[in-house]
């Protein structure tokens, strides 16, 4: 019975349209394949691996078919929690990206502004292991607000490819 019930299981996620998170599956295909991502050095790569994900080709300025401009890229680091003693348990790390698809210049739908929150733990005996963890959360941050850029860019309204 089991044998039976673990595909069959398996078979009807498949079925519904159930995706793992992170596979990069986007509801709609970007509406250009060759896409050159400008001012955003700090979310260069990450915007460039979601545009692969989803299909697209990060591409020169030249062989492009449109433009993602990163306008504004904002960063924070606040005090979330702090203990009777006053001392900080938690971080808020916040990061917001303005982003804008332009054609020949011409800017191509609404800007885009994605907003990620995570929060940290925090211990003075761990200043060391928590910076790295910090860097990794940071980097897990830019990820994630590409992918939700590129899924946004799926909606572009009246700009499909000819």
């Amino acid at each position: 019975m089991k044998k039976i019930l673990l595909p069959a299981l398996a078979l009807l996620l498949a079925s519904c349209g159930f995706h793992l998170k992170g596979t990069g599956v986007t509801s709609q295909p970007l509406p250009y394949q060759n896409w050159h991502v400008e001012g955003g050095a700090v979310m260069q790569k990450a915007l460039e691996n979601a545009l692969r994900r989803a299909d697209g080709h990060p591409v020169s300025e030249a062989e492009s078919q449109i433009t993602l401009r990163v306008v504004d890229f904002q960063k924070r680091r606040d005090i979330y929690t702090i203990t009777r003693a006053a001392a900080i348990n938690e971080y808020l790390l916040a990061m917001t990206v303005k982003a804008q698809a332009f054609r020949n210049g011409e800017p191509v739908g609404e800007p885009m502004e994605v907003k990620v929150h995570r929060t940290m733990d925090y211990a003075d005996s761990e200043v060391l292991g928590k910076q790295e963890e910090e860097e990794t959360i940071w980097s897990e941050m830019r990820i994630d607000a590409a992918d939700q850029i590129v899924r946004r860019l799926t909606f572009l309204k009246g700009c499909r490819a000819h």
